[in-house]
């Protein structure tokens, strides 16, 4: 099927604070709790180890991502010891962002709206999104990868959705994992409470969101298009569909580093 990009409810200026921090809370949960990017650990790895970075920029972090989880197992088979991790977003959920940080102090965050087409210089490291890359038009999306090339630094993508069959009839039933997963979510909080089970707004805004997110999704073919339009020399490109178990789906994901020893070029 082809590519649609219809609006979130997420990502859009009149939707309420408690009604965004509610939705990427629970995103956070699933993606912690199910260790759902464990699958792409090693390319990851791979990437930092061959650019030598150090640092880590997630863009687009929403409820803070999925470096909590993932952060050990990099840590752990990565060549650098000191890694650290900086989350960022153009509307930062600061009450995720301290939490992550008060449970691993490597995991820093930016308190202020940072745009992934135009990250700050002295924002540094190697640069990360995970589920967030559909959110740009096709035309945003080369820019983030031409200001990531700019800057010489490294930049891998990573997507759970697809515009597969499968993954639109699961959306459908993801209220009822909204409302089965909301007590276990701390900070608790009344107010989400209250929008889950009282008028439920974000379940509603997950399932909408999330058939959204599918048809948004770029394909590898796509991903690969873009690299194309692109001027980035010296850069090496690892794009692709990591398959998770028997089914047709899985993660998509594009990775794009220059090697370290070729950076002085």
């Amino acid at each position: 099927m082809n590519r649609i990009h219809f609006f979130e409810i997420e990502d859009q200026d009149w939707c309420p604070k408690v009604l965004r921090d509610g939705v990427t809370d629970f995103l956070q949960y699933i993606v912690q709790a199910y260790h759902l990017y464990q699958p792409i650990t090693e390319r990851l790895v791979n990437a930092l180890n061959q650019s030598g970075h150090d640092r880590v920029v997630d863009l687009c972090s929403g409820g803070a991502g999925p470096w909590l989880s993932l952060w050990n197992d990099v840590l752990q088979q990565s060549d650098n010891r000191i890694l650290s991790v900086t989350l960022t977003d153009l509307y930062p959920n600061l009450s995720a962002f301290r939490a992550a940080h008060s449970k691993n102090i490597r995991i820093e965050f930016c308190a202020e709206p940072v745009d992934a087409t135009q990250v700050p210089r002295e924002i540094k490291g190697f640069r990360t999104f995970f589920s967030s890359f559909h959110h740009l038009k096709p035309e945003q999306a080369k820019t983030v990868l031409q200001d990531a090339v700019d800057a010489k630094t490294g930049i891998a993508i990573f997507e759970s959705t697809q515009r597969h069959p499968l993954l639109l009839v699961y959306m459908l039933f993801t209220p009822f994992l909204v409302w089965l997963n909301t007590p276990f979510i701390r900070p608790w909080r009344w107010s989400r409470i209250f929008c889950t089970y009282v008028i439920p707004l974000i379940p509603f805004i997950v399932m909408f969101d999330g058939i959204v997110s599918c048809l948004r999704t770029y394909t590898p073919a796509e991903l690969k298009t873009m690299i194309d339009s692109i001027s980035a020399p010296y850069y090496e490109w690892d794009i692709g569909l990591q398959r998770i178990g028997i089914l047709p789906v899985g993660i998509t994901y594009m990775i794009g580093y220059i090697r370290k020893e070729n950076k002085s070029n």
